[in-house]
């Protein structure tokens, strides 16, 4: 899954990053999960340095690009292993479901830490939300929505990681936005997406379950009803990229 959203994101995106990454540069993925992501510019980029840090260590351990570095670190608390001031860029896609709004306050500020002055931060998220979305679509993302809330986490805060990174500091912040669609209508691109959220779902279908205090069953008649709806419907999510530089 992990794998699939990485393409699908830079095939909306166009791209894979929207900060500049200087030449023999160094650049810290926070939450890289899998490190798809950074296996993929470290090949790309062959003179730069990719270290990548998350709680789970899902990332590879031996086969990997050499330019490559994994650290198993919860980057809420601190990435330990690297210090102040040694990164020209850090990078993070897709860790707001997991955290609460004083997590974001304490990642952004540990970005802020780990980069040079004049370093570039990059977050790229959705808020969890699906647009024009049939019922089902709908009820299925309120389920995933309930559920954060059991863990104090709101996925809206990333429609103003602004706010966030300039009372940490940073300078000359900036949101894009970008359209992701979800169904048939959006493509391969599409398809891929409303393949990979149906995958997401059905595996946490007992936890929604449990948060919502419905079946597991009903659950996942969702699932199937958002299969459906997004192959007539143009239900899309919005992407927000939200970049900002440590001031000189």
């Amino acid at each position: 899954r992990l794998n699939d959203q990485h393409y699908i994101f830079k095939a909306v995106l166009g791209k894979n990053i929207h900060v500049p990454i200087p030449e023999n540069g160094r650049v810290m993925d926070m939450g890289c999960g899998a490190g798809t992501w950074m296996m993929d510019m470290a090949t790309e980029l062959g003179t730069v340095h990719f270290v990548g840090a998350d709680i789970s260590n899902i990332y590879p351990t031996a086969i990997h690009p050499r330019n490559c570095s994994f650290y198993r670190e919860d980057i809420v608390k601190g990435v330990m292993s690297q210090p102040n001031s040694s990164f020209d860029v850090v990078f993070q896609r897709n860790v707001a479901p997991g955290l609460t709004f004083q997590n974001w306050q304490a990642v952004i500020a540990e970005a802020y830490r780990l980069l040079k002055p004049g370093g570039s931060f990059e977050s790229v998220e959705t808020d969890v939300f699906v647009h024009q979305g049939g019922p089902q679509t709908n009820a299925i993302f309120e389920h995933l929505r309930i559920s954060m809330a059991t863990r104090k986490v709101d996925p809206t805060v990333v429609r103003d990681l602004r706010t966030l990174m300039i009372a940490a500091g940073f300078v000359d912040v900036n949101t894009k936005e970008y359209c992701i669609p979800l169904g048939d209508w959006g493509g391969q691109g599409g398809k891929l997406f409303r393949q990979n959220m149906q995958a997401i779902m059905q595996t946490v279908s007992a936890v929604l379950a449990k948060a919502g205090n419905v079946t597991e069953e009903y659950i996942l008649q969702l699932v199937q009803g958002m299969m459906q709806e997004t192959s007539r419907d143009r239900a899309y999510q919005i992407v927000y990229v939200t970049c900002g530089k440590k001031p000189l």
